[in-house]
């Protein structure tokens, strides 16, 4: 196996022009500890700043940080003892963060892997004996792991949920001389995760049924916007953590959150997310065929959808300035009967109106892809 694997999602810190990305050990899933490293803070701005790398082995955490010439000027060590899969994870000022999605050896599926009949995925099962999910917050620097909890025990967030994808994490001083924490992200039910048919996809026969995901007795299962918010006091240990539905005017499946990148580690007012409309009658929750902004502040949501057999991937946000929702939203609309995608471009202060699409741009054909998951948005 290669010895470090990158994980699917990168972020940026914008106050420190720093790119943080995070890597494991291939072998971690097939041990009951995770070794994580976190490739943190590449200068992207200026040549002032610094590049970290974070990697974690056996449980261990190394944090590296380069300058912008790739000098190594820090490493640091954490070990995470839990058997976990990460997809994606967060950032606040002073901590990354990892919110475990618990899993466990599939003994049957592991003899079937060895066979070299089956993927690797297959040794892997969900681990759902648990009722809660830890979230690890681990001290971006020396400094805040002087003064804070032992990050190696984790905060038990009161929800069995599978962390799905992250939109925002930030902190803000509290009341009690501490810190509150704040994630806004995606989570579904340990019982709709299913590594053997992921998104309906089945390897073997090489199909993609997206039915599975619909299961009208599972609706509740799927993934939704949610917040988690952590209270820490001043030595900082946890003193509360809560876990509530982003919005309540917006109950149906979404995923793929997505913030202004002006506003990452930092308060914001507004989520935009992939979602399912109900509209259709076959694969009424997946793929989805809408675009949902959430305002936070009150729980307000307003939609754009598509119309027709249409699904559309996950939204990323083009700052033009102008306040935080002063930009537009982009994703890519797949037409199933035309077997074509389309560059949706949405006027994100206008989501929720009759005039929020500004264009849609036919993608060339040999680009065509029917599900398209993630994306970005880079400036010259």
């Amino acid at each position: 196996m290669p010895g470090k694997r990158l994980l699917a999602h990168y972020k940026i810190d914008p106050r420190r022009g720093r790119l943080l990305m995070v890597a494991c050990n291939a072998e971690d899933m097939l041990l009951p500890r995770s070794h994580f490293t976190f490739y943190g803070q590449l200068a992207i701005a200026s040549t002032n700043h610094a590049f970290s790398i974070r990697s974690s082995k056996k449980k261990n955490h190394i944090e590296r940080q380069f300058d912008a010439h790739f000098d190594l000027v820090q490493k640091r060590e954490f070990v995470v003892p839990d058997h976990l899969m990460i997809h994606d994870w967060a950032f606040t000022d002073t901590h990354y963060i990892l919110l475990g999605n618990r899993i466990k050896l599939d003994i049957p599926g592991s003899l079937l892997a060895l066979t070299g009949t089956h993927p690797m995925i297959a040794a892997l099962a969900v681990d759902p004996s648990r009722q809660s999910t830890p979230v690890y917050l681990l001290p971006r620097s020396p400094e805040t792991e002087a003064g804070g909890r032992d990050w190696s025990v984790p905060i038990e967030a009161p929800s069995q949920m599978w962390s799905v994808h992250v939109g925002n994490a930030f902190e803000e001083a509290n009341r009690r001389g501490g810190l509150d924490v704040r994630l806004h992200m995606s989570s579904c039910s340990y019982q709709w995760f299913h590594f053997h048919r992921m998104f309906g996809y089945n390897w073997h026969h090489k199909k993609l049924d997206p039915s599975f995901m619909n299961a009208a007795k599972g609706k509740e299962w799927l993934p939704r916007l949610v917040q988690v918010a952590i209270e820490l006091d001043r030595t900082g240990e946890c003193r509360r953590c809560s876990v509530r539905r982003l919005s309540d005017q917006h109950a149906r499946p979404a995923d793929f959150p997505a913030i202004n990148p002006s506003y990452a580690n930092q308060r914001n007012r507004f989520v935009y997310a992939g979602a399912a409309s109900g509209s259709r009658r076959f694969l009424p929750y997946f793929p989805f065929d809408s675009v949902v902004k959430v305002d936070v502040s009150d729980g307000s949501a307003r939609w754009w959808s598509t119309d027709g057999r249409k699904f559309v991937g996950e939204p990323v946000f083009v700052p033009t300035g102008g306040g935080e929702d002063g930009g537009y939203v982009l994703l890519v609309e797949y037409a199933v009967s035309k077997h074509r995608c389309h560059l949706v471009v949405l006027d994100a202060k206008k989501i929720g109106t009759e005039n929020a699409l500004v264009a849609k741009l036919e993608v060339p054909k040999n680009l065509t892809f029917p599900m398209g998951f993630h994306g970005f948005w880079g400036d010259e």
